[in-house]
């Protein structure tokens, strides 16, 4: 750990300096595709703020090419030497906060990117399972006996935020890394032991953008991917069910924009989260590509396993990203960014 920080402290103090420049350079080849998720007015844990995404947009316009991925997966097939200097902004589900926060900023700097949706979310008709665990626990003065791999609640147990904090990033965790029937189950019944009634619809800090504010975006340059129709992890379903996870939300964008997707973004985004199968059924449905959520050396080796770098509302984790830090460690280190079981 020790040695790790003062890899960090290095980096920090180098890439000012020029040390950032020099990774732009050595990297200029492969494009990193920036992974963001919800943005915020003023600064939040887990958000990127306005004011914060002012900047690293203005950052990317000074230093890159910045493309879409159906631009980005065009040049894989016919010309990747015009990936030079490239980076994406890509954005994950299609929360209202893209709308309402990031896309004044990108229109304001001409920048595209692309918002990949989850089209029920879109709809209203669901909530993203990890916003209605979070919903719960925040609606939960205790929390009722659980036993999960790695968490043991015995007793009727008092909950407080730092609490439910922990207690939101333990049960993600499992939730995960199991069979998708088991996940839904599992919420179920946490939500009847724990006696919260959830609103039919997100309300407001949950809610997703609309289709009206999809097809506004649309004609703004900002391009729509499909991210399934319900957001399980793809890995975790039997081939039966992907047409109407794949297709379906692939369809459903079509429907509603009048242009096609041609980008996919795979629901959790680690290697359990999709398979050769799940692969054949975005290439049927018309995808010229697909993102993950992690990284290697192996960034676009195969269009349909595109590696995504975090964006953080962080200066030094946006640089190390976006100039080629983490990408220059995966090939020397054969690092990256998986946790040590593959979930995420």
């Amino acid at each position: 750990m020790a040695a790790l920080n003062l890899k960090s402290r290095l980096v920090q103090a180098a890439g000012p300096l020029g040390g950032y420049r020099a990774c732009r350079w050595l990297t200029r080849a492969t494009p990193k595709i920036l992974m963001y998720h919800r943005f915020s007015e003023q600064p939040r844990p887990g958000y990127v703020h306005r004011t914060e995404f002012e900047r690293q947009v203005e950052y990317l316009a000074r230093h890159f090419n910045v493309m879409r991925m159906d631009q980005i997966f065009e040049a894989i097939s016919r010309n990747p030497t015009g990936l030079k200097n490239t980076v994406a902004i890509t954005v994950d589900d299609g929360y209202l906060d893209f709308y309402e926060v990031a896309f004044p900023v990108l229109r304001k700097a001409g920048l595209p990117a692309t918002l990949f949706l989850t089209t029920r979310f879109v709809n209203g008709d669901i909530w993203l399972w990890p916003d209605k665990l979070r919903y719960i626990l925040q609606h939960s003065e205790y929390v009722e006996p659980m036993a999960i791999p790695g968490l043991e609640i015995q007793t009727h147990t008092p909950l407080n935020s730092p609490l439910r904090d922990r207690l939101w990033e333990r049960i993600v965790s499992y939730l995960l890394i199991i069979d998708e029937s088991i996940k839904q189950a599992w919420l179920q019944s946490f939500t009847t032991r724990q006696e919260v009634e959830l609103p039919a619809t997100p309300p407001a800090g949950y809610r997703g953008v609309n289709w009206e504010q999809v097809r506004e975006m649309t004609a703004a340059n900002i391009e729509m991917g499909a991210h399934t129709r319900t957001h399980p992890s793809l890995g975790m379903l039997g081939e039966a069910q992907l047409p109407y996870e794949i297709a379906g939300a692939v369809n459903d964008i079509e429907r509603h924009t009048g242009r096609r997707p041609v980008s996919f973004c795979y629901p959790n985004g680690k290697p359990i989260d999709y398979t050769e199968a799940v692969k054949a059924h975005v290439r049927q449905a018309g995808c010229k590509g697909a993102v993950t959520a992690f990284y290697d050396r192996h960034i676009v080796d195969d269009p349909y396993e595109v590696r995504r770098f975090t964006a953080s509302e962080r200066q030094f984790q946006f640089e190390k990203s976006v100039n080629g830090v983490e990408l220059l460690a995966a090939r020397w280190m054969s690092s990256s960014n998986l946790p040590a079981d593959g979930g995420g």
